[in-house]
């Protein structure tokens, strides 16, 4: 169980610090096209890790994974990662990632109604209390934005909340395919959704990449890059996570990554992002649910 809750934290970590360098790279790239060079550095990386590790089991791997793990690509690349991508664009990395982290109360739902996972006492306040926190943190400010400024939030933040529950979506599937059938080991799970995601996104906005290519500064586009290499490696510690511990003890923790993105914020994008008091204290809040969450994984 501590192994598990190590790599949700290094998934956080990884998600984290790879929406950062989205806010960056998306100020000229299109969400869209960014996230095709994220899904495709993060495929190669996890892929030739897959390969070198589960050969084996790649060539035995049964017809049925691959449904399964289509469908996690096509939620997790197409679907989430756009959605999730295009709200970090429209009202920053530090608003939106907030946004996401309902996932544990999305998690706590499915882990309890669909898988039949009985998460104990501390997690079930710990989870809540971090929804609190997160919610806090995206409170109205008093601001004197332009006249389209809130509807833009308002759009933002749905994009962001329907990333969210794609990506809960996507690791309740890796929890069943994992867990239940175990079809494929989690480097092969994750490589292979990143593979398939990619392809379909590509097929979709490959003139909006080739034109990106062409005309867009290579230096935004090697920070998306980056970013995919960042995020890859988050998706392959989270899949190995989601192997080890049920589904309503990881995805609070690696929701976490609110808090990681603010500090990291604070030091990167002071042109781009501000902090306030409730930001502060929903931080503090969503820590103490955390560390409910983790105590209760443990107990």
């Amino acid at each position: 169980m501590l192994i598990a809750i190590a790599l949700a934290f290094l998934a956080a970590c990884g998600f984290a610090s790879g929406n950062i360098l989205i806010r960056i790279g998306t100020q000229y790239v299109p969400a869209p096209t960014a996230t095709f060079f994220t899904v495709l550095v993060g495929a190669v990386m996890v892929c030739a890790l897959a390969f070198s590790v589960n050969f084996d089991e790649i060539k035995t791997l049964p017809i049925e994974a691959y449904g399964w793990i289509a469908l996690m690509g096509i939620l997790a690349y197409p679907v989430a990662r756009v959605l999730h991508h295009s709200a970090i664009r429209m009202v920053g990395a530090t608003r939106a990632m907030p946004m996401t982290s309902l996932q544990p109360l999305m998690a706590f739902a499915i882990g309890f109604l669909i898988l039949g996972e009985r998460p104990n006492l501390l997690v079930s306040i710990g989870t809540p209390i971090i929804v609190a926190g997160l919610l806090l943190v995206v409170m109205p400010r008093r601001r004197s934005d332009s006249a389209g400024r809130p509807q833009i939030r308002k759009l933002g933040y749905l994009l962001a909340i329907g990333g969210g529950m794609a990506f809960v979506s996507r690791d309740a599937i890796s929890r069943h395919v994992q867990g239940v059938l175990d079809l494929a080991p989690p480097f092969v799970l994750s490589g292979f959704a990143l593979v398939i995601g990619g392809a379909i996104l590509f097929a979709i906005i490959h003139r909006s990449v080739i034109d990106s290519i062409r005309n867009l500064p290579l230096r935004y586009v090697g920070i998306c890059c980056l970013a995919g290499l960042l995020q890859g490696m988050a998706v392959a510690s989270l899949f190995h996570a989601i192997s080890r511990a049920p589904v309503t003890i990881v995805t609070p923790i690696y929701a976490s990554q609110p808090i990681i993105a603010l500090l990291l914020a604070s030091l990167f994008l002071r042109e781009l992002e501000s902090l306030d008091w409730p930001l502060a204290v929903g931080t503090l809040l969503s820590v103490a649910g955390v560390i409910l969450v983790i105590l209760g994984a443990a107990a």
